[in-house]
């Protein structure tokens, strides 16, 4: 009950409350950033493995974000 109700409300809360203090192009960014956070706390609590497949797209999802933001009009 809880991991369906309270934290999906929570994250929806802190999610729209992000995309109001930034726009709509920076809080998309941040959105790429999920996969990597997910992955980071599974290593972190649930002590899941890191592979190079997992550091390869860590290395493309953040050279991404930073040109997008480097090279933004």
């Amino acid at each position: 009950m809880y991991l369906g109700l309270i934290s999906t409300a929570l994250t929806f809360v802190l999610w729209n409350r992000g995309v109001q203090m930034l726009n709509a192009a920076t809080s998309g960014l941040y959105f790429l950033f999920q996969p990597v956070v997910g992955s980071l706390l599974g290593w972190l609590c649930l002590g899941e493995q890191i592979t190079w497949s997992f550091l390869l797209g860590l290395v493309l999802i953040a050279t991404s974000i930073w040109v997008s933001i480097r090279f933004a009009d």
